[in-house]
């Protein structure tokens, strides 16, 4: 059995409305995203699509407090991807596993890879496989199936993943 960790795939991203809305480059991953998904085999691949969700009080994001809140359409998962979740992960943080049912779930499953895409490279990507790695996870990345608001963030990303994590990056 392998997984799939999905980062961000939510309507603050994915939607022109998002308050995170990534133009140009969402609708390019979208597609890409769908295709890939599409592809697996759900009876050797788990899904996990991983949102953000959070409270209007909510410290943690000084700049960007104000996505993704708690009963906007900002924490929807869009259509097109409905079809392929095998379970939802809300997320507080930057990384999935925090306070989330992930773990335990991974542990069910007992993944021998771990495909990590989505959205933001340098944050929600990048912090997720810093969890896996260290307890352990063989992990695989795909460089056409994420992306960030910049540019620069993204080849950062990127390049700790690679070099930092020693993730594998395709």
């Amino acid at each position: 059995m392998e997984a799939v960790i999905a980062c961000g795939i939510q309507k603050a991203y994915f939607n022109k409305s998002g308050t995170r809305y990534l133009g140009e480059k969402a609708e390019i991953l979208k597609v890409r995203l769908v295709s890939y998904l599409s592809s697996l085999d759900r009876k050797q691949i788990a899904t996990f699509m991983v949102r953000e969700v959070h409270q209007p009080d909510d410290k943690f994001y000084l700049r960007t407090k104000s996505h993704s809140l708690v009963g906007t359409p900002d924490i929807e998962i869009p259509e097109v991807f409905k079809p392929h979740i095998k379970m939802v992960i809300n997320t507080t943080r930057p990384g999935a596993l925090y306070a989330t049912p992930l773990e335990s779930e991974l542990n069910k499953i007992k993944p021998s890879r771990i495909y990590i895409v989505g959205v933001e490279t340098h944050t929600n990507v990048l912090f997720t496989a810093e969890e896996l790695r260290n307890r352990g996870y063989d992990v695989k990345a795909f460089e056409a199936l994420m992306t960030s608001e910049d540019d620069y963030l993204h080849a950062l990303g990127i390049t700790l993943l690679a070099n930092t994590l020693s993730v594998r990056i395709d």
